[in-house]
């Protein structure tokens, strides 16, 4: 998957998302159903909660769909292989991935939600998602996550709203619909995704020894991998208070307004791509008369 100096192929143009949960699944789902070639990469030991909707998931399962769109766990070596089959390639994320790789456009959907250090001069096109990205400073685009009117806004200028701590109400649940670890240590469940439970009902250990209790009434819509080991205040669990009227299997409308935001920003970079690319042949006499030749002779 090498780059070329002038105009990109269908192959050689490709889409690094760099966290595979709910929201970075969301984008490189909608970025495929539209036809670009789209790379994964995550943690070894993936953290997302709402794993049905995560392609990280495919870290532990091998595989994973998600609205008709499969990823597949493999080997830097292995994308090639993996994008010919139809599959998004998923793999480890690391420091030198983007050097190793070269891609066109990377999406940072990793929401570290703190500040980050980058120099975007020195990096590819850059799209970041959520608190921590600053547009013109360590990325180029920036993609508002927070729930409200902005939600999916693309700022071109400037800083997404300042993460709050809070998640975002759901029929009337905040705070509560959300589960964190009550100590350091392996977590054990005692019921999986898309249960019902009731307040207050054992949904599982830390150790063995400390209860994770329901928080309220809903629908199980996360938790995090079986056996994971987690910290303290750590987010485990998602309860939705809307109960069997939720798909837990499918895009939640947050994540998929996000992704579709970020499809949109894609397109803009791409436009601005293809205006660089007119202005270095208009400046490159040779290669003009070259592309024109080629044109008048198809």
């Amino acid at each position: 998957m090498q780059k070329t100096d002038t105009i990109l192929s269908k192959e050689d143009f490709f889409i690094l998302v760099r966290g595979a949960g709910e929201l970075g699944s969301a984008a490189a789902n909608s970025l495929y159903k539209c036809g670009f070639n789209i790379v994964l990469t995550d943690l070894q030991n993936p953290m997302a909660i709402r794993r049905n909707v995560s392609y990280c998931t495919a870290v532990h399962e091998k595989t994973i769909t998600i609205e008709g769109v499969t990823a597949r766990y493999c080997k830097s070596e292995d994308i090639s292989d993996v994008l010919s089959n139809g599959e998004i390639p998923l793999f480890v994320d690391d420091e030198s991935i983007i050097e190793n790789i070269q891609p066109s456009i990377i999406i940072d959907a990793r929401m570290l939600k703190k500040e980050l250090e980058g120099n975007m001069t020195t990096l590819p096109f850059v799209i970041g998602l959520g608190p921590g990205f600053n547009a013109g400073k360590n990325c180029h685009l920036v993609i508002e996550t927070n729930r409200g009117h902005n939600l999916g806004r693309i700022i071109s200028n400037g800083m997404t709203a300042a993460d709050t701590g809070i998640p975002g109400n759901i029929a009337g649940e905040s705070a509560n619909r959300v589960i964190r670890a009550p100590k350091d240590g392996v977590v054990n469940w005692q019921v999986d995704l898309g249960e019902i439970v009731t307040k207050n009902q054992l949904m599982g250990t830390i150790n063995n020894n400390t209860e994770i209790r329901a928080t309220l009434n809903g629908l199980v819509r996360g938790l995090i991998m079986n056996g994971h080991h987690v910290s303290e205040n750590m987010k485990i669990a998602d309860i939705d208070p809307r109960g069997l009227s939720v798909d837990y299997q499918a895009i939640s409308d947050k994540a998929r307004s996000i992704g579709r935001a970020v499809l949109e920003a894609v397109l803009i970079i791409n436009k601005n791509i293809y205006k660089i690319f007119i202005c270095e042949v208009i400046l490159n006499k040779k290669a003009f008369i070259t592309i024109f030749v080629q044109l008048m002779y198809r």
